[in-house]
């Protein structure tokens, strides 16, 4: 988000959870805050999320007598992406950081339309999105992978379930629910990987419960192109969905 709002080059450090090919050159620092070494980089401001708040209460407290300015920011949901740009466009000097967003949101119209014509009077994609594989869970109906689904035209089949906790983004399925699902259509099995889910789709094939499945496609998608609140890819990925969910057809 902070690259999106034009504020790369402000950035002395990175989390190592951050995507290396954005910030080839910078120090990547672990999730835990490490006080010294934050300060050795001299910077005027330290953004973080409330997790790694609460892990680091003694690190925070380092760093405020130091005088750096550290601030928590929840992950934003959909709803809340246009107050969450213009905080970090406050605190950046950008004026105006929701503009972004609301350019963003037509360029996402655009993918919707498409996935409309393309679809034409055909029933929408029945998808089920695989979070992480080992609990198998699955997107909260809110969380931002769900509202990705909407944009591209798909229809997310578990959303009647419930986050895991108030906020959350994932939700838990289990194997049982997810066949009653698949039982009644279900066209799209997709992954997404990354650092939650290394899945890939042989792995899902050979699971005892595949067959259950019926004729459903199983396909992957990065993880930061879906699940991520990032103003910086949102496109690329309800792009990439609608292309999954309705393949061009040769004459286009």
């Amino acid at each position: 988000n902070l690259v999106a709002l034009g504020a790369a080059e402000r950035l002395v450090a990175v989390s190592r959870a951050d995507d290396p090919a954005l910030f080839p050159e910078l120090p990547r620092l672990p999730a835990k805050i490490d006080a010294e070494r934050i300060l050795a980089l001299a910077p005027d401001l330290v953004l973080l999320r409330p997790l790694v708040e609460s892990l680091s209460p003694g690190a925070i407290a380092t760093l405020e007598r130091a005088g750096v300015a550290v601030v928590s920011l929840a992950p934003p949901e959909w709803e809340s992406m246009p107050a969450y740009l213009e905080h970090l466009g406050l605190l950046l000097g950008v004026p105006e950081g929701s503009a972004a967003w609301r350019k963003t949101l037509a360029e996402l119209a655009l993918v919707s339309e498409e996935a409309a014509r393309r679809r034409g009077a055909a029933p929408p994609v029945r998808v089920f999105l695989e979070s992480t594989g080992r609990e198998l869970h699955t997107c909260a109906p809110r969380s931002w992978a769900a509202h990705l689904l909407a944009v591209a035209g798909g229809e997310n089949v578990a959303a009647d379930l419930t986050p895991l906790r108030e906020g959350s983004a994932l939700a838990a399925c289990g194997v049982e629910r997810l066949l009653g699902y698949a039982s009644r259509g279900l066209d799209v099995y997709l992954v997404q990987r990354g650092p939650m889910n290394d899945a890939t789709e042989e792995e899902v094939r050979a699971r005892p419960w595949a067959a259950g499945l019926g004729n459903a496609r199983i396909a992957t998608i990065p993880e930061e192109l879906v699940s991520r609140p990032s103003l910086l890819r949102v496109t690329e990925g309800a792009k990439a969905l609608l292309d999954l969910f309705y393949p061009k057809t040769s004459q286009e």
